[in-house]
């Protein structure tokens, strides 16, 4: 609060100080003398050190005591908070529960908390007669979890004036990568309590730590409203909570893996504003120009126009439309089937398909040869969905209630039934398709850590198969492959696993003898290529492909040239195409963007670069991607 921190110093002698970082100031606090196993967890600071009635709260674990300091009481005070804890969590013995270390926050003059077990909230307050400090509960939990992910991290927090809820998903190889995040907000409105998803706010962001979160006002040029920011194995990451685009830093150096990690402080804000509130820094402002010029392509006859419009293809064609009325009068809207038939002799590669800025109602198609973006409005029934997987063209669109299949270029809808399609939707970690979900024998799968959901067309109903943990396997967030007759699937660990079903018979087997091709890697991709099955494997700095021997024992064999190949990967599609343009061949296409270029890895020179600026990136760092991104095949 206020820049202030409140640090254990000495876990002998149980002594405390209150610190603040940025002028060094230093409060100590009385010794706790708590007893043998009593465990401090977190705690709050209600006011800042100095101020009338100052008071910091902190939360045992072990005993289930609430122990205060008051700036006018000098000395801690202990409270027993078991009974108290049982009866809000509605659980039958006091000792079962505790109150969660990463859901205590201070907001609009409340000090919110919530038990650990099933999430219910509460208020800490002080009574006003006796000074004893009461917890009364809300009648409302928090929200229930959303993720696909087994590592999650969940803090409650003040968010510009709003008890709100943050949820971090964490997964692939390491558990190092973002895959899903969300907040939400309380409304109260009456007796009815409710989460709702958070709207960007351009004048706050969240600041993220292992145990704590706090927001701030943006009052400073290097931190963008509306974004997350947070600490995660030595690397800070960046998230705009709006269009879920992510970026990471360098790993900081010197740093202890898992010891001393960096802490997160929030500077005084009162220094860093005047008396109106506003930030001190100075700030710049254009002044308006009469000398600039722009040539007003719009006073073009419209045959000139209509000839140019007749050059233009694809993305190119779209964005010439988006100009003005009167380009859009001499090129009129055409359907992409037509589009396709006239693009057999041009470029049409695939196409990253992602969601920018606040609106949803509005999708990017990114060309990875050009970086020219086209933008095409998406129906209502779309807003509330995330893009999870890839196929011919159609994407397959998942919400919490609904599930279906997309295709953005001719409009077209496919349904998928209900029954155990909630959990598919919520839980599975990627999907795969056997075939177009137009097919009558497509069959679509998606896979969790314990279940392999299986839908066929044909059969028009989805089927659950337990495996218990997958018989070991470990499974990662990208899709499996359908090849030759079955799915595979590529594990966290670089082993593969293969699920078959003909007719009635179903089987689930790890291929237990072919080992991992890499042994120190980052992500990991499985598709077919030249009609082989081909692996993936991207390094810090270098990215490693393997085709997979079926000869007796299996072995993956390493693949130096993909001649006219290239590979678009994510978690969401991998495939390989023959590109037209032959300098897209021998590469492989990221759904990451450095600037505003698309990230492909040259085998030829074995380099990343970009695709706009042929700029030679270093490697994955400060580069961005969006969460729900993924390749896209026009068709």
């Amino acid at each position: 609060m206020d820049g202030y921190l409140s640090l254990k110093e000495n876990t002998t002698l149980n002594q405390l100080v209150i610190w603040k970082p940025e002028s060094s100031k230093v409060i100590n606090l009385p010794p706790l003398n708590l007893k043998p196993k009593q465990i401090i967890v977190a705690g709050a600071l209600l006011s800042p050190p100095g101020n009338p009635g100052s008071m910091v709260m902190l939360f045992e674990e072990y005993l289930r005591y609430i122990i205060c300091y008051s700036s006018d009481d000098k000395q801690w005070t202990k409270r027993w908070i078991g009974k108290e804890i049982a009866d809000i969590g509605h659980v039958k013995d006091d000792t079962e529960d505790i109150i969660s270390q990463q859901c205590i926050t201070y907001c609009d003059g409340k000090l919110y908390a919530s038990t650990d077990a099933e999430g219910y909230l509460m208020v800490i307050e002080e009574n006003r007669f006796n000074k004893n400090l009461k917890l009364r509960p809300l009648n409302c939990k928090l929200p229930t979890p959303f993720s696909r992910c087994q590592n999650i991290s969940r803090h409650l927090l003040d968010f510009c004036g709003q008890l709100c809820w943050v949820e971090v998903s964490w997964g692939g190889v390491n558990a190092e990568d973002i895959i899903d995040i969300d907040v939400l907000k309380l409304e109260l409105s009456g007796n009815i309590k409710k989460w709702v998803k958070v709207k960007s706010p351009e004048d706050g962001a969240i600041f993220l730590s292992n145990n704590y979160a706090f927001s701030c006002p943006v009052n400073e040029p290097e931190v963008e409203g509306g974004h997350i920011y947070l600490f995660q194995r030595k690397r800070f990451y960046k998230v705009n909570f709006t269009d879920k685009s992510l970026s990471a830093s360098l790993p900081l150096q010197n740093l202890s893996e898992w010891g001393n990690s960096p802490f997160l402080a929030m500077r005084d804000l009162i220094r860093l504003c005047n008396q109106q509130g506003k930030p001190e820094y100075p700030i710049s402002k254009l002044e308006d120009s009469n000398e600039a010029r722009v040539n007003n392509f719009g006073d073009l006859p419209s045959d000139i126009l209509g000839f140019i419009a007749k050059k233009l293809y694809g993305v190119d064609y779209h964005n010439f439309r988006l100009v003005c009325h009167k380009f859009r009068l001499v090129a009129p809207c055409i359907k992409w089937s037509e589009a396709l038939l006239k693009l057999q002799s041009t470029s049409f590669s695939p196409w990253l398909v992602f969601r920018k800025g606040n609106s949803c109602a509005t999708h990017y198609f990114m060309d990875p040869h050009s970086c020219s973006i086209c933008l095409i409005k998406i129906p209502e029934f779309f807003l509330h969905g995330q893009v999870r997987y890839s196929k011919d063209g159609w994407l397959l669109i998942c919400s919490r209630t609904v599930m279906f299949f997309y295709h953005p270029f001719t409009n077209n809808r496919i349904e998928l039934p209900e029954g155990v399609g909630a959990r598919v939707q919520n839980r599975c970690l990627g999907y795969g398709l056997s075939s177009s979900p137009s097919s009558e024998d497509s069959v679509l799968v998606g896979h969790t850590f314990d279940f392999i959901y299986y839908f066929s067309r044909r059969e028009g109903q989805w089927i659950q198969y337990y495996f218990p943990d997958l018989d070991g396997f470990k499974p990662n967030h990208n899709s499996p492959i359908y090849f030759d007759g079955a799915f595979y699937f590529l594990g966290r660990d670089g082993k593969v696993a293969v699920f078959r079903r003909d007719d009635d018979q179903v089987s689930w087997k790890i291929l237990k003898e072919l080992e991992s091709p890499c042994e120190s890697y980052c992500s990991n991709y499985l598709l077919e290529c030249g009609g082989n099955l081909v692996s993936v494997f991207v390094v810090e700095q270098m990215v490693h492909i393997y085709k997979l021997n079926f000869t007796e024992p299996m072995t993956w064999e390493k693949v130096k040239s993909l001649e006219n190949h290239a590979l678009f990967v994510s978690p969401s599609s991998c495939f390989s195409v023959i590109p037209k343009l032959s300098d897209m061949e021998n590469k492989v296409y990221f759904r990451k963007l450095y600037g505003k270029d698309i990230v492909y890895y040259c085998l030829s020179t074995d380099k990343f670069y970009t695709c706009g600026k042929k700029e030679v990136v270093a490697d994955f760092h400060n580069t961005t991607e969006f969460l729900y991104s993924t390749w896209i095949e026009p068709r």
